[in-house]
């Protein structure tokens, strides 16, 4: 009899360990969303989205990232984050996109990528002439039209009764650069860019003969967030991991692929002073 309930009680344990290792991992839709990367497309960038799902996997027990889609114009990306068949657990995704939607979207901060080894972006209007003036009625390239919220709100905040900016459409910064070099006809007065497009055009023999004027405030850089607290009680894993991705080779390569080498807290203080500026105007 003895025998017997040992053997049972062996038993017991072995179909629990085995239940153990069957037990479904919980799933999370991945997204991101890229405004004005044309290179931001599940066929350009899904292999890099589906190996941060992969790295997530093995660095947080019990989690399944499944990456959603790759997106680089917002209605797209807002058509993914609305479909409730395939829910939306995390996401990177720009700070225009985050202010106009983190309400409706239920979005709560969770970091902020740090581009270029740098603490927030911060954007520079570069031309023949060195303009520290608000560019009222001036043109402005830009890859950011899809957003101009973000333009407007945040980046470039006209004064009182001026005229608003007449911003133009560049997928490639630099082809405004040298338009404005070469005095082409329809030419842009100005381009507006990033600190590391900045970097490039100073390395650039041309593009370097451009002067740099007004700058933005310091602002957010892409941001991760939960959607509608569906981490559950794998947010404090996710902010861990993701803090501490240029800790290891495979997150430092990671990091490298997907332009950020690891993810810290965001900046609440440049959050709220933008947020406020988004409730105002």
């Amino acid at each position: 009899m003895k025998r017997m309930v040992a053997a049972i009680a062996l038993l017991m344990l072995a179909l629990t360990g085995i239940a153990g290792q069957d037990a479904p991992k919980s799933e999370y839709g991945l997204v991101v969303y890229k405004l004005g990367e044309k290179y931001a497309t599940d066929k350009q960038a899904g292999e890099t989205i589906d190996s941060l799902a992969d790295y997530l996997d093995k660095n947080i027990a019990g989690s399944d990232f499944k990456r959603i889609g790759v997106r680089n114009k917002p209605d797209d990306a807002l058509k993914l984050f609305q479909d409730e068949k395939n829910p939306v657990a995390v996401a990177i995704v720009s700070p225009g996109f985050y202010f106009k939607n983190k309400t409706d979207l239920k979005f709560t901060v969770l970091a902020e990528a740090q581009r270029g080894g740098k603490d927030g972006e911060q954007f520079t209007l570069v031309g023949r002439k060195e303009m520290k003036e608000y560019p009222a009625g001036k043109k402005v390239a830009t890859t950011m039209t899809a957003d101009l919220d973000w333009l407007n709100k945040a980046v470039l905040r006209a004064p009182d009764g001026a005229k608003p900016i007449d911003w133009v459409q560049y997928d490639n910064l630099a082809d405004a650069g040298y338009e404005i070099i070469d005095e082409e006809d329809g030419a842009p007065d100005f381009v507006l860019v990033d600190r590391a497009t900045l970097d490039v055009f100073g390395k650039d023999p041309d593009l370097k003969s451009l002067k740099s004027g007004l700058q933005s405030d310091l602002l957010p850089q892409d941001l991760v967030v939960e959607v509608d607290a569906r981490l559950g009680d794998k947010r404090a894993d996710l902010k861990k991991v993701l803090g501490a991705l240029d800790q290891n080779e495979a997150g430092k390569k990671l990091g490298e692929n997907l332009q950020s080498p690891k993810f810290p807290a965001a900046d609440d203080a440049r959050l709220e002073k933008v947020a406020k500026w988004y409730d105002t105007k």
